[in-house]
């Protein structure tokens, strides 16, 4: 399966490719009336298209597809491989492979939209760390779109993360660390991390979305990791906007804007818990059912320059 994005993120395109083509597409038999049971990889067939997407998996907006349509679009997003892309770069993602960690998400591909405004000798010479780098999709999107780039060192605490980038990022100038990215001395001129955004109480901070502690930490030591005159590139969610804005003004740190968007809070394991949602409640959201959805965060990538 193929999930293709317009540079402007108003547009995902679905396909099917490889063994799809015959087990879900129809294309069984060849040009003589013999079954096959596979295509080539790089084969592939539109088969639908999401305007304005606001999660890479938007069930809500697929099941309104025509019964066929809808139907073939879940059994493709069922498939082990699932390859996603945008702007031209892309990875595959074998589901249940790299255990805890995720595909590229909506958050993801925003975080490229916002690097991809950059210009294209912003990051000519630097050494950049990407500290909880998940699937490895940022780091390549930088490496493919900035040729000028020293160095990326990749860190993250799952080793199946790290095996995902290691097969998704075949580049000299990346470099992979399965550990402790804050007990690594040597410093950076740039800083990423796409980190967990979503605050509860005793959080233990072990998942992609839960608990705001990486993020808080890093504002606060971002000088620790950076090079004088570094910056921090980072994702902000409303869910923690009031908390992570007073880690900010504390540390006297500049904030500058880069991009954002509003997307549905679509995780079960937040959604189902009657405590967490309670305290999320405290903190602010609200239920607003539109578009198939109950709960919003708007996302927003800054770019922070600490207080040297």
């Amino acid at each position: 399966m193929i999930l293709r994005f317009s540079k402007d993120l108003k547009e995902e395109r679905i396909y099917a490719n490889g063994v799809e083509l015959s087990s879900v597409m129809g294309m069984d038999t060849d040009k003589f009336g013999h079954r096959i049971y596979s295509c080539p990889e790089n084969k592939e067939l539109y088969v639908a298209s999401i305007k304005n997407p606001v999660l890479v998996t938007d069930v809500c907006r697929i099941a309104k597809f025509n019964p066929t349509l809808r139907d073939t679009v879940f059994k493709l997003y069922e498939s082990p491989i699932r390859k996603t892309e945008y702007d031209g770069v892309s990875i595959n993602f074998e589901q249940g492979k790299y255990k805890g960690a995720w595909g590229p998400s909506i958050d993801t591909l925003l975080f490229c939209r916002a690097l991809s405004g950059f210009e294209k000798t912003a990051l000519r010479g630097k050494e950049i760390i990407e500290i909880w780098a998940g699937s490895g999709f940022i780091s390549k999107y930088l490496l493919k779109k900035f040729p000028g780039i020293k160095s990326i060192t990749l860190v993250d605490l799952n080793p199946h993360a790290i095996q995902s980038c290691k097969d998704n990022i075949k580049d000299r100038r990346a470099k992979f660390i399965h550990g402790d990215a804050l007990k690594n001395k040597k410093k950076y001129d740039v800083l990423i991390c796409n980190p967990p955004y979503i605050p509860r109480t005793k959080s233990i901070d072990d998942n992609a979305y839960e608990g705001t502690g990486l993020l808080g930490y890093l504002i606060v030591h971002a000088k620790d990791i950076l090079k004088p005159g570094g910056s921090f590139i980072t994702n902000i969610s409303s869910l923690c906007e009031k908390e992570i804005n007073d880690v900010i003004r504390k540390s006297g740190a500049k904030v500058r804007k880069i991009d954002k968007m509003i997307v549905p809070l679509k995780v079960c394991n937040v959604l189902n818990n009657k405590k967490w949602m309670g305290y999320l409640r405290k903190q602010g959201i609200k239920k607003e059912y539109r578009n198939g959805y109950e709960y919003f965060q708007t996302i927003t990538i800054v770019e922070i320059k600490p207080k040297f």
